[in-house]
């Protein structure tokens, strides 16, 4: 039994993790004042579980930043103040147990392997930003040091919008299919045209928020389906490099703004499709996620029950390498 923590800008989620079933879990909002305020909070949460649940072989957490992941070192992290702080060392001392770190996304791909049972995938988060996260082999594919896969910042269009993150890119996936790109598309046209039904929908601020988008989209309003199309193509494109790259057997789209897949998701497929490697493009699935809420802790349990075992995986081909030599 491993645990497994999920750590948002929001909530800390911790659960009992066997294979991909989260039992006993336990949720407490994020505090954000301080690191050492954060770090309180997630052991609060922690040893809660175990109060339940039992002592566990090791925990693997997810966390919505850049990781080094040899160290467990959190190199970036733009909602939570983690930003330089050795997670897996602080935890590790705090719990007495291997503790495994690695970025949210990561996690979230490998639930979704594992519980649809592919080991080649590639997923997708669309929320506020892009996120994602590359299974190979049933592992998590992180680069060199544990920071790659950063799949929002792949370039669509080279000479496009800046793009909303923390990122220098012009042009990339973030910058046309996150829910950041949906309020700047959808207030700008609003603005430009303030004789318009879409313009009715700008709040006070004069913003047009990403859910007032999709409301208008699903009420049949041209200019926000417009907007959505075009949310839909450059998705497309997005998708048909990952495939042509990756060659995964699944692509999974999830986070909050797949729940408005109606308005984009068929449009993505279909220029994907158009843009893929035939040979490739008729071995993929393009799908939703079907992890679901328990996605996050099932991938930071399914992580440190990995990492585990490859690690004793390596002791014991050592073990032997010696015994040979003696």
């Amino acid at each position: 039994m491993v645990l497994g923590v999920d750590v948002g800008g929001t909530k800390v989620a911790v659960a009992a993790v066997e294979g991909v079933t989260a039992t006993r879990t336990k949720e407490h909002p994020t505090v954000t004042v301080s690191s050492d305020a954060l770090l309180d909070g997630v052991e609060h949460v922690v040893r809660d579980v175990i109060g339940d649940a039992g002592q566990p072989e090791a925990i693997g957490v997810g966390v919505p930043s850049q990781i080094e992941f040899a160290t467990g070192t959190v190199e970036t992290s733009v909602n939570i103040p983690l930003t330089g702080v050795p997670l897996r060392e602080e935890l590790g001392r705090r719990f007495r147990v291997p503790v495994y770190v690695d970025n949210d996304a990561n996690c979230a791909a490998l639930a979704e392997a594992h519980m649809v049972g592919v080991s080649h995938l590639v997923m997708l988060t669309l929320g506020t930003g892009v996120g994602g996260g590359v299974v190979i082999d049933g592992m998590i594919f992180r680069g060199a040091h544990g920071l790659g896969a950063e799949l929002g910042h792949i370039a669509v269009n080279p000479d496009g919008p800046p793009c909303p993150g923390n990122c220098p890119n012009r042009g990339c996936l973030e910058a046309y299919c996150s829910g950041q790109a949906l309020e700047r598309d959808g207030t700008e046209l609003a603005s430009d045209k303030p004789d318009s039904h879409l313009a009715t929908r700008l709040d006070a601020d004069g913003r047009l928020t990403a859910r007032r988008l999709v409301a208008a989209a699903e009420d049949g309003d041209a200019d926000a389906l417009l907007i959505m199309e075009n949310f839909g193509r450059m998705l497309g494109i997005g998708i048909a490099n990952y495939v042509n790259v990756f060659e995964p057997m699944r692509l999974a789209i999830g986070g909050g703004i797949s729940r408005a897949s109606h308005l984009f998701f068929d449009r993505a497929v279909q220029e994907a499709g158009a843009r893929t490697l035939p040979a490739l493009w008729k071995r993929v699935t393009v799908a939703l996620a079907e992890g679901g809420a328990d996605a996050g802790v099932i991938g930071a349990g399914l992580l440190a029950a990995l990492e585990l075992e490859r690690e004793r995986d390596t002791d014991r081909t050592k073990a032997t390498t010696s015994e040979g030599i003696e």
